[in-house]
């Protein structure tokens, strides 16, 4: 075969490389269409923040900007749309829940606000909230399941070492340090110390990453 006289023997192999090559190259630009849409997507909400801001010095120096009104309801329904959200396009969608939850509280605000001027009834803002927390609710199950349990280890010591030494760890599910500590096993209390410290840390991440998306929901769902 015209392969075999060209590349020799290592002809399969060099269609497997090459292969192997593209798919890594597919997923590399299918990475950075991902990361492109939540560039976007961030983009797209902080215009709609500007916006926002706009509207509440108008509002608060004469009468409401009803058009710019009407058009923050599209501008805040493109945000909460967007395809870096939609887990048909990004696989790890979840892992904006907390941006989701900003987008929500401003999307809300505005139904309000359009109901306060009489175009909704009260009722049509408590269905979108109530949306707005379903599809919420969903991201931060989600992103706990994968973030939960956090990663943590200890390396063992060298066993030439005099000292017995464990370097311990707590990390996020991106490999960065939430805690660290050298447990002596020979000092009483170094081993209760450290899973204290990590009970501590836990705990603290959990109220960062989850207890404010909640206390979203929990705003949401009473409206």
């Amino acid at each position: 075969m015209l392969a075999d006289a060209v590349f020799g023997s290592s002809g399969p192999q060099y269609v497997m490389l090459s292969e192997a090559s593209l798919q890594a190259i597919q997923d590399r630009v299918r990475e950075e269409i991902v990361r492109d849409a939540e560039y976007d997507f961030i983009a797209e909400f902080r215009s709609l923040e500007s916006s926002m801001e706009h509207y509440a010095d108008t509002a608060s120096h004469s009468q409401p900007d009803l058009a710019l009104l009407t058009a923050l309801l599209v501008k805040s329904e493109d945000v909460i749309n967007h395809r870096a959200l939609n887990y048909r396009y990004n696989d790890d969608y979840f892992y904006m829940a907390d941006t989701y939850a900003l987008a929500a509280s401003v999307s809300i605000a505005i139904y309000t606000e359009r109901h306060l001027e009489g175009y909704i009834s009260k009722s049509v803002v408590s269905t979108k909230a109530h949306t707005l927390a379903n599809n919420l609710e969903n991201m931060l199950r989600k992103k706990k399941s994968a973030d939960l349990p956090l990663r943590s280890g200890c390396e063992a010591p060298d066993p030439y070492d005099q000292v017995v030494e464990y370097a311990c760890w707590l990390k996020d599910p991106y490999g960065n340090y939430l805690a660290s500590y050298v447990v002596e096993p020979q000092y009483p209390g170094d081993s209760e110390y450290w899973d204290n410290l990590k009970d501590r840390k836990e705990a603290e991440y959990k109220r960062t990453k989850f207890d404010k998306i909640q206390s979203v929901i929990n705003k949401l769902r009473s409206l």
